[in-house]
């Protein structure tokens, strides 16, 4: 099997080589070690991303998987550098049974033929929220759910009612938004902000997200062309670089930079310092963790949009999904479909999905699940997982590329060097040349078979 240009020239003992000078680190990572194996059953290792709480609770379901049945043994590893290494297992030839990537990871194992069919599970395209069915399916089944997150604007109820807004009536439009932020930033006598009341690229982890807020997309997938210079995507970028304009670029530099106590990137939401963030469903949990009994009187609703695009049924937000895969020449795929069989049971996917503290990514979760989750605002982010309106990261193989691209575009969009349109015609030009050159890849492989 042929991957990546670069790896062709990696031969197997060179590649088992790679692998294996890491090796001896995983088993302290995380997992079950070999000798705590009962004896006569086939081991399946299984490589994930996942460390602390996160790789807990998937030990949870591994542990009664192991426990259904007398055949199989899965053997949990976390593992640092997961996409890397796993493409340097498969181009060997020895991957391991169970491989969790990220959703944007996909598109290249797919496309590059590595991942086993299972379509012999069963599971219907329906069972899943709409928005998870081009990552789970291409021609075939070929990737299942682990967790997945939808993100969502949270607020200190606290303060909303401090400053006479109603907690239980979050904004829904950015002009009610806008009048949120203002009222609940304090600036000092020389215009220094000293709390926020909303920062776009605070934590910074979804800069590229604001778009569909306006109306806005930056990849037609069907046409498989850029629209990032769209009127959408102009517009939701000139919110975001309203910010600097409206405070100052000096002001908000010196806001971001400030020294804090807590390095966390939650620092600035958890401290107060920041009225409200674009964040995970994850949030509760760490919250939790690192407030223990002061936890905030926190709530999340759906971010605000702008009025052309509101829906009171499907609101508008971004999603990520964990994902377990199957790569071809496994040792024991029979073992390996049994696990992902077990763990896409309803009950299974909602015990991982709980001890995240994330959705579920089924369209229908139990009422218990609802009921018991961690999260006080669950049902705000199952709302936004299953809505019409849920969005993902242009699902393309030149992503990485694009997403550079695109940030080097925001970058001048957030230090004021250019307008949204001035930076998005050059972003649009770059991203289109990628999806291009990718494209005639695609054709010349496809001419070659």
């Amino acid at each position: 099997m042929n991957l990546l240009n670069q790896q062709t020239s990696i031969t197997r003992r060179a590649a088992l080589g790679a692998f294996g000078a890491a090796a001896a680190g995983y088993a302290f990572l995380g997992g079950t070690q070999r000798n705590d194996i009962p004896s006569g059953r086939v081991v399946l290792d299984y490589w994930e991303k996942w460390t602390g709480h996160e790789a807990a609770a998937m030990q949870t379901v591994v542990d009664a998987f192991n426990a259904s049945q007398d055949r199989w043994w899965v053997n949990y590893l976390s593992v640092s550098g997961l996409d890397r290494k796993a493409k340097i297992a498969i181009a060997a030839e020895d991957p391991p049974d169970l491989l969790g990537l990220w959703h944007r990871n996909i598109p290249f194992f797919r496309r590059s033929g590595a991942l086993l069919s299972l379509d012999s599970l069963g599971r219907s395209r329906d069972d899943y929220a709409s928005v998870l069915r081009p990552i789970l399916f291409g021609e075939m089944q070929d990737a299942v759910p682990t967790t997945c997150s939808s993100i969502a604007l949270y607020y200190d109820r606290a303060m909303f009612r401090k400053f006479g807004f109603d907690p239980d009536r979050p904004p829904t439009t950015v002009p009610e938004f806008d009048e949120v932020i203002n009222a609940l930033t304090i600036r000092d006598k020389d215009g220094k902000v000293e709390r926020a009341g909303f920062l776009p690229g605070d934590p910074g982890w979804w800069n590229w997200s604001y778009g569909p807020f306006f109306g806005g997309q930056m990849y037609d997938p069907v046409a498989d062309k850029a629209m990032v210079d769209s009127p959408g995507m102009i517009r939701a970028y000139e919110w975001v670089q309203s910010f600097p304009q409206r405070w100052g670029l000096e002001n908000l530099r010196r806001f971001q930079g400030a020294l804090v106590d807590n390095p966390s990137p939650y620092r600035n939401f958890f401290s107060g310092r920041l009225a409200t963030t674009l964040q995970g469903p994850w949030v509760a949990k760490f919250m939790q963790e690192e407030m223990g009994s002061s936890l905030m009187d926190y709530a999340a609703a759906p971010f605000p949009v702008d009025p052309s695009v509101q829906d009171a049924n499907n609101p508008h937000g971004s999603i990520e999904c964990d994902v377990l895969v199957v790569p071809r020449n496994v040792r024991h795929p029979e073992g390996s479909l049994a696990f992902v069989s077990f763990l896409q049971q309803p009950e299974n996917l909602e015990r991982l999905a709980s001890g995240h503290g994330k959705p579920s990514p089924l369209v229908k979760p139990s009422a218990s699940f609802l009921a018991e989750h961690p999260n006080r605002s669950i049902e705000v982010h199952q709302s936004i997982m299953v809505s019409q309106n849920a969005f993902a990261e242009p699902f393309t193989e030149v992503w990485p590329e694009f997403s550079n691209s695109l940030g080097a575009g925001m970058s001048q969009i957030d230090v004021l060097q250019a307008t949204p349109a001035e930076a998005f015609a050059q972003v649009q030009q770059e991203v289109q040349a990628q999806l291009t050159r990718a494209a005639a890849r695609r054709a010349l492989r496809e001419s070659r078979l």
